[in-house]
């Protein structure tokens, strides 16, 4: 299995390694804060949607997605998050600083990260799967997110507007948007006209290092020091606990391997910056938030390896 572990290691450093140049990056003076936002909202809305699009336009060719994925993932996510208040409570956190550690220990770095770590290590015919997490991850759990932190701050649900606005906003997410509309055209089993599809290569080809080097950018204005504690123990539940429990989930349901591989690996991700995002937006938990993906991602280099040689996965 040492091997094995070598090999996932070698596959999946050179990823790393583009988040730890972005870290440099911005540690070094190099570029300028706001770089940071530009290159991410580039990558956000207009290169990632367009790998996603370029990857499941394939669909038809690909084979079908096991929608009890869904059941393996998200009932596993259901525990994690029940863990994750609990540990808020032990931390003696009010209702909102709960929502967010619940979030934290559930919502993983599925897009910039997650999405590069599965194609490298399982190629595209994982990339069904991944896109149909991804986009019941944000629909799910972003907009549940939402409606946990506004009851727990007004004790009653009549601000629904707002929950509703959520919601819409993220059917307009521009990754989801990538993935539904490539989707689509998949279905048809058309190919895409051939100066696209060579456009849409160069664009994939960009995406990848591009997405990383903003990772380690984003995690170069986080704390390492803040709520050590926090952070150790969201992080901990996020890339050991999770992973484990969506594996007992889809060998239980019986899930085959490919699938029950692209779950676990998307379960193992690092804790998402969107967490952080939450946690600032609400005023509640940032050093924990920021702390948890700081060394959620640090760890990740050898636990997805790890992962991996543990699952057997083999090329």
């Amino acid at each position: 299995m040492f091997d094995l572990f070598l090999y996932h290691l070698n596959l999946c450093l050179p990823l790393f390694l583009l988040v730890i140049l972005g870290w440099v990056l911005i540690k070094c003076r190099l570029f300028e804060q706001n770089i940071v936002h530009a290159l991410s909202s580039f990558t956000f809305r207009f290169l990632m949607p367009a790998m996603l699009f370029s990857l499941m336009s394939d669909l038809s060719k690909m084979p079908p997605v096991d929608w009890r994925v869904l059941i393996a993932f998200f009932g596993s996510c259901i525990f994690v998050y029940c863990l994750g208040r609990g540990l808020g409570r032990f931390f003696k956190l009010d209702n909102t600083g709960k929502t967010i550690f619940g979030m934290a220990t559930i919502f993983g770095n599925n897009v910039q990260l997650g999405v590069p770590i599965v194609q490298v290590s399982l190629g595209n015919e994982a990339m069904p799967t991944i896109s149909l997490l991804i986009i019941f991850s944000v629909l799910l759990l972003w907009t549940s997110a939402i409606a946990s932190v506004e009851f727990g701050q007004s004790k009653n649900f009549k601000d629904w507007g707002k929950i509703f606005r959520s919601l819409l906003k993220v059917l307009k997410n521009p990754v989801v948007l990538g993935i539904i509309t490539g989707s689509a055209w998949g279905l048809t089993g058309r190919a895409l006209p051939d100066f696209a599809l060579r456009t849409l290569d160069y664009i994939s080809l960009a995406t990848t290092p591009i997405a990383l080097i903003v990772v380690g950018m984003g995690l170069a204005q986080h704390s390492f020091s803040a709520a050590l504690p926090k952070g150790l123990a969201i992080s901990s539940l996020k890339i050991i606990v999770h992973p484990i429990l969506v594996y007992i989930f889809a060998c239980f349901i019986g899930l085959d391997e490919m699938t029950t591989n692209a779950c676990v690996l998307t379960a193992a991700l690092p804790v998402a910056i969107n967490v952080y995002l939450m946690a600032s937006e609400f005023r509640s938990e940032e050093g924990a938030a920021s702390n948890a993906i700081f060394v959620s991602t640090m760890l990740s280099a050898i636990l997805i390896p790890l992962t991996l040689a543990i699952l057997g996965v083999r090329f």
